[in-house]
């Protein structure tokens, strides 16, 4: 008897399925647009106004080119933009949202580059700006 009773005891577990199932999700399209809309902007480089450090302004090409090649070698984590407003090519470095921080890297460079100074312009930032 106690082997029989054991022997169905052992056996019934073979016939016992669990719950099996699909879990099906609906995603409501609004949300989908909200994720694409956050990734793009997140991505996405997008100009604010802001400060750049001037390092020279001149009408010589071959000299600002020069003066930007010797900030990229010192700094090459720091962007560096050449910028034409007739007659003169100005070479202007950094993306600094605030002039706290513009004027801290100003002083930085300010040994190697003392014609440095602030000026405000559009800026680029990466991400989502809060």
């Amino acid at each position: 008897m106690k082997i029989f009773l054991l022997s169905i005891l052992l056996a019934l577990p073979l016939f016992l399925t669990a719950q099996t199932g699909e879990i099906t999700i609906v995603q409501d399209t609004s949300v989908q647009k909200v994720m694409r809309l956050y990734q793009k902007f997140a991505t996405e480089k997008r100009a604010v106004n802001g400060y750049r450090v001037q390092l020279t302004s001149n009408t010589n090409r071959t000299l600002v080119m020069d003066m930007k090649s010797k900030f990229m070698q010192e700094y090459p984590e720091v962007n560096a933009y050449v910028v034409y407003q007739q007659p003169q090519l100005k070479l202007r470095v950094g993306d600094f949202t605030s002039r706290a921080q513009a004027t801290k890297f100003m002083e930085e460079i300010k040994s190697r580059f003392p014609t440095a100074f602030i000026v405000p312009d559009k800026v680029f930032v990466k991400g989502i700006p809060w």
